[in-house]
């Protein structure tokens, strides 16, 4: 892969069975305690790491050690060895998104599901900085509040994802834009809302199917 190219794996969650089966084999004991949804988004990531290092997806090693404290399962995960590869996963009810970047980018993906939420107009207050509620609560549509609201949301989570600091960072206090960087909303299909984010200001994206290449 070339300096400023993405790719961008959709994930059908919903797998047959022998699907799920033959994926599951791909992961350690530890990342098969969950749920199927998320053993298969894990398994994906595998194969899609595994494609970029020539690599058999099991014997692909994965460490989410932080890099700002050193704990061990909560940072960025990155694959040790292979400095210039970067990747993120975010997964939504039965539909995941993986980036990959492989010439020393950092990159960062959320999706989330276009639905209700409970206390809309106390999670903007507490997702969007002051500027941008104040544009939020000028829309009069139910509809578009929504929408803008998991556009913002799924950008800041996305940039905090690249830089493996989620959970020091309130989201209200994550701006909209960073120098160096920029964040994409993806096409993630009808009825969900991505981004990505990427620290370089000009990128190209790459749409790819994963089960093509790990189907029967």
């Amino acid at each position: 892969m070339t300096p400023g190219l993405v790719r961008v794996y959709s994930v059908d969650l919903d797998q047959p069975a022998a699907v799920t089966d033959r994926l599951e084999l791909l992961l350690s004991d530890e990342e098969r305690d969950a749920p199927a949804p998320i053993r298969i988004a894990r398994a994906t990531v595998r194969v899609v790491l595994a494609e970029a290092l020539g690599a058999d997806p099991a014997a692909v090693t994965i460490s989410r050690r932080c890099e700002h404290c050193g704990h061990p399962t909560h940072g960025r995960p990155t694959v040790p060895g292979a400095p210039g590869i970067s990747f993120s996963l975010s997964h939504s009810g039965s539909f995941a998104v993986v980036a990959l970047a492989a010439g020393g980018e950092r990159v960062g993906v959320d999706v989330e599901e276009i639905r209700p939420r409970a206390r809309l107009p106390a999670l903007a207050a507490r997702v969007l900085s002051a500027e941008e509620h104040d544009a939020w609560l000028a829309l009069s549509d139910e509809a578009d509040r929504l929408r803008s609201f998991l556009l913002a949301w799924t950008a800041k989570e996305a940039y905090l994802k690249a830089l493996g600091i989620g959970i020091a960072t309130r989201l209200r206090d994550v701006p909209a834009h960073v120098d160096g960087w920029r964040t994409a909303e993806l096409d993630a299909g009808a009825g969900r809302v991505a981004a990505l984010a990427v620290d370089r200001t000009e990128f190209e994206v790459q749409h790819l199917e994963p089960f093509t290449a790990i189907s029967p």
